[in-house]
Protein backbone atom coordinates (compact mmCIF):
# COMPACT_ATOMS: atom_id res chain seq x y z
CA UNK A 1 0.00 0.00 0.00
CA UNK A 2 2.77 2.28 0.91
CA UNK A 3 4.26 2.00 -2.91
CA UNK A 4 0.99 2.68 -4.41
CA UNK A 5 1.09 6.57 -2.34
CA UNK A 6 4.29 7.10 -3.67
CA UNK A 7 3.06 6.02 -7.22
CA UNK A 8 -0.11 8.50 -6.81
CA UNK A 9 2.29 11.15 -5.23
CA UNK A 10 4.75 11.03 -8.15
CA UNK A 11 2.17 10.58 -10.98
CA UNK A 12 1.28 14.83 -11.19
CA UNK A 13 4.87 15.31 -11.64
CA UNK A 14 5.07 12.97 -14.35
CA UNK A 15 2.48 14.32 -16.14
CA UNK A 16 3.49 18.00 -15.75
CA UNK A 17 6.43 17.13 -16.73
CA UNK A 18 5.34 15.42 -20.16
CA UNK A 19 3.22 18.47 -21.20
CA UNK A 20 5.81 20.81 -20.06
CA UNK A 21 9.48 20.07 -19.93
CA UNK A 22 10.78 23.43 -18.49
CA UNK A 23 9.28 22.95 -15.16
CA UNK A 24 11.55 19.32 -14.61
CA UNK A 25 14.66 22.08 -15.29
CA UNK A 26 16.84 23.45 -11.97
CA UNK A 27 17.62 26.84 -13.11
CA UNK A 28 18.69 29.61 -11.35
CA UNK A 29 17.67 32.28 -13.88
CA UNK A 30 16.14 32.76 -17.04
CA UNK A 31 17.17 35.42 -19.83
CA UNK A 32 14.99 36.82 -22.95
CA UNK A 33 17.19 37.67 -25.92
CA UNK A 34 16.59 39.88 -28.65
CA UNK A 35 18.83 39.45 -31.54
CA UNK A 36 19.47 38.93 -35.54
CA UNK A 37 19.30 35.53 -36.08
CA UNK A 38 18.77 35.25 -39.65
CA UNK A 39 19.76 32.39 -41.72
CA UNK A 40 18.65 30.10 -38.79
CA UNK A 41 20.61 31.20 -36.45
CA UNK A 42 19.34 29.40 -33.01
CA UNK A 43 20.21 31.26 -29.76
CA UNK A 44 22.87 28.76 -28.29
CA UNK A 45 24.40 29.47 -31.47
CA UNK A 46 24.28 33.10 -31.13
CA UNK A 47 25.28 33.11 -27.49
CA UNK A 48 28.37 30.82 -28.49
CA UNK A 49 29.75 32.72 -31.88
CA UNK A 50 27.93 35.68 -32.61
CA UNK A 51 27.24 37.48 -29.52
CA UNK A 52 27.45 41.00 -31.47
CA UNK A 53 23.90 39.80 -33.19
CA UNK A 54 22.50 40.41 -29.67
CA UNK A 55 20.51 43.66 -29.53
CA UNK A 56 18.64 43.45 -25.94
CA UNK A 57 18.96 40.98 -23.14
CA UNK A 58 16.52 40.62 -19.89
CA UNK A 59 16.12 38.91 -17.29
CA UNK A 60 12.87 37.46 -16.69
CA UNK A 61 10.92 37.06 -13.40
CA UNK A 62 8.91 34.15 -12.25
CA UNK A 63 5.90 34.88 -13.64
CA UNK A 64 7.01 35.87 -16.65
CA UNK A 65 8.49 32.41 -17.18
CA UNK A 66 5.44 30.87 -16.22
CA UNK A 67 3.29 32.49 -18.36
CA UNK A 68 5.77 32.15 -20.92
CA UNK A 69 6.21 28.13 -20.55
CA UNK A 70 2.33 27.80 -20.12
CA UNK A 71 2.28 29.89 -23.41
CA UNK A 72 4.71 27.53 -25.52
CA UNK A 73 3.60 24.06 -23.77
CA UNK A 74 -0.16 24.60 -24.95
CA UNK A 75 -2.23 22.81 -26.96
CA UNK A 76 -3.56 25.92 -27.86
CA UNK A 77 -0.41 27.86 -28.98
CA UNK A 78 -0.17 25.45 -32.11
CA UNK A 79 -1.94 24.29 -35.55
CA UNK A 80 -1.13 26.47 -38.28
CA UNK A 81 1.80 26.05 -41.25
CA UNK A 82 4.94 27.72 -41.10
CA UNK A 83 7.08 28.90 -43.51
CA UNK A 84 9.95 27.68 -44.92
CA UNK A 85 12.84 29.98 -43.30
CA UNK A 86 13.56 30.54 -39.78
CA UNK A 87 15.24 33.94 -39.02
CA UNK A 88 14.36 34.13 -35.26
CA UNK A 89 14.96 37.14 -33.41
CA UNK A 90 13.00 36.33 -29.98
CA UNK A 91 14.63 33.56 -27.76
CA UNK A 92 14.42 32.80 -23.95
CA UNK A 93 17.32 30.36 -22.26
CA UNK A 94 17.33 28.58 -19.10
CA UNK A 95 20.52 29.07 -16.94
CA UNK A 96 22.35 27.36 -14.26
CA UNK A 97 25.43 28.45 -12.88
CA UNK A 98 25.74 29.96 -16.35
CA UNK A 99 25.29 27.04 -18.23
CA UNK A 100 22.57 26.89 -20.39
CA UNK A 101 19.71 24.29 -19.48
CA UNK A 102 17.47 24.88 -22.67
CA UNK A 103 16.89 27.34 -25.53
CA UNK A 104 13.67 28.22 -26.92
CA UNK A 105 14.42 30.15 -30.60
CA UNK A 106 11.28 32.32 -31.60
CA UNK A 107 10.60 33.34 -35.19
CA UNK A 108 7.08 35.24 -35.58
CA UNK A 109 8.12 35.86 -39.42
CA UNK A 110 8.02 31.95 -39.91
CA UNK A 111 5.41 30.99 -37.48
CA UNK A 112 7.09 28.76 -35.16
CA UNK A 113 9.80 28.13 -32.26
CA UNK A 114 12.97 25.50 -32.37
CA UNK A 115 13.25 23.86 -28.50
CA UNK A 116 16.44 22.74 -27.43
CA UNK A 117 13.93 20.08 -25.50
CA UNK A 118 10.92 18.65 -26.79
CA UNK A 119 7.32 20.28 -26.22
CA UNK A 120 4.77 17.82 -26.44
CA UNK A 121 2.18 20.30 -27.72
CA UNK A 122 4.14 21.24 -31.03
CA UNK A 123 3.67 17.58 -32.59
CA UNK A 124 -0.06 16.95 -31.87
CA UNK A 125 -1.69 18.71 -34.60
CA UNK A 126 -1.50 17.74 -38.40
CA UNK A 127 -2.94 19.39 -41.69
CA UNK A 128 -4.56 16.90 -43.78
CA UNK A 129 -3.95 17.01 -47.70
CA UNK A 130 -5.11 13.92 -49.01
CA UNK A 131 -5.59 10.89 -47.48
CA UNK A 132 -2.28 9.84 -47.94
CA UNK A 133 -0.34 12.60 -46.79
CA UNK A 134 -0.63 15.18 -44.07
CA UNK A 135 2.47 17.37 -42.44
CA UNK A 136 2.67 18.87 -38.75
CA UNK A 137 0.74 21.55 -37.87
CA UNK A 138 4.02 23.12 -35.99
CA UNK A 139 3.14 27.13 -36.46
CA UNK A 140 1.95 29.02 -34.00
CA UNK A 141 -1.79 29.62 -33.41
CA UNK A 142 -3.22 33.35 -34.01
CA UNK A 143 -3.71 33.99 -30.36
CA UNK A 144 -0.24 32.90 -29.42
CA UNK A 145 1.39 34.99 -32.24
CA UNK A 146 -0.59 37.74 -30.44
CA UNK A 147 0.63 36.84 -26.75
CA UNK A 148 4.21 36.55 -28.28
CA UNK A 149 4.25 39.58 -29.55
CA UNK A 150 2.48 41.14 -27.04
CA UNK A 151 5.21 39.58 -24.59
CA UNK A 152 7.77 41.32 -26.44
CA UNK A 153 6.35 44.51 -26.71
CA UNK A 154 6.09 44.47 -22.94
CA UNK A 155 9.77 43.97 -22.27
CA UNK A 156 11.20 46.30 -24.67
CA UNK A 157 11.82 44.24 -27.21
CA UNK A 158 10.67 45.79 -30.59
CA UNK A 159 13.93 45.74 -32.46
CA UNK A 160 12.67 43.56 -35.24
CA UNK A 161 9.56 43.22 -34.33
CA UNK A 162 7.38 43.53 -37.27
CA UNK A 163 3.29 44.50 -36.49
CA UNK A 164 1.30 41.67 -37.22
CA UNK A 165 -0.66 40.95 -39.88
CA UNK A 166 0.57 38.43 -42.02
CA UNK A 167 -1.08 35.19 -43.51
CA UNK A 168 -0.83 33.55 -40.31
CA UNK A 169 -2.79 36.24 -38.18
CA UNK A 170 -6.87 36.59 -38.14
Amino acid sequence: MKSLRIIILFLPLILVGQNNPFSLLHYDKVLAYEYQGEGGLKIDVCLENAKEKIANTIELNRSQVDNLEELFTSDQSYGTTTASCFDPHFAVVYYAKDEILAAISVCLDCNYLISSLEIPAISKKYIKVNEDYSYPAKGFSPIARKSIHAFCKEIGFDKYLKPLGSIYDD
